[in-house]
């Protein structure tokens, strides 16, 4: 089974809606004071999540890869999502910019719908990836089993393209519900943009501790 080819138009990310919440966090998200530069940036949805562990399963497929990163940024994306064809170059921006202080990057591929039996060869995720603008590390998640686990059955969420960052020890320290994230001066793309750099100070705390 192989994966879509890049597509500029396509059905969405959502898992129960095709319209996200799209109004900018502000300061009375967080009790009316702005947040501290060294402080990690409270989610604007999913901060259950955070202090919870990964799903045991989710390094199934990596393969070792040298010594483990300080700080993990996961990113479950499909081929038939245009959310993710513009936030994987996104994901790719941030994996340049901390990886040589310690940030590894994996965009989990999700198909849609899920695949209960078969595979899909990494080789494959990771080419679709790269025609996407991401270069870093793929895993592959067909059946959404850890999406399930560690997301879906979690709570309510409105889409299945998350994001969750985390430290050495495999905890969830920040969360983006998704469905995009990216730099962007365009009002339209205003929680686009303020998403993106809340996980940047995101992770640039957890790389400082």
């Amino acid at each position: 089974m192989g994966l879509l080819p890049l597509l500029p138009v396509l059905s969405g990310c959502n898992t129960r809606t095709d319209a996200e919440d799209l109004t900018p966090a502000s300061a009375a998200d967080t009790g009316g004071t702005p947040l501290a530069e060294s402080t990690i940036p409270v989610p604007r949805a999913g901060a259950d999540l955070i202090g919870a562990a990964l799903p045991s399963g989710l390094e199934r497929g990596l393969g070792s890869y040298g010594s483990a990163p300080r700080v993990t940024l996961y990113r479950w994306w499909t081929d038939k999502c245009p959310f993710c064809v513009a936030s994987l170059p996104a994901i790719e921006e941030l994996r340049l910019a901390f990886a040589d202080r310690g940030l590894e990057t994996i965009a989990v591929f999700h198909p849609k719908p899920p695949i209960a039996s078969g595979e899909i060869p990494l080789a494959s995720i990771r080419e679709a990836a790269a025609a996407r603008g991401y270069h870093g590390r793929v895993a592959s998640d067909l059946d959404w089993k850890l999406l399930d686990e560690l997301w879906l059955s979690t709570g309510s969420r409105s889409a299945t393209s998350a994001s969750f960052l985390c430290d050495q020890s495999g905890t969830v320290r920040f969360v983006h519900p998704g469905p995009e994230l990216h730099r962007s001066d365009e009002a339209q793309h205003a929680l686009c943009d303020a998403d993106f750099r809340a996980l940047e100070q995101a992770i640039e705390i957890l790389l400082a501790e």
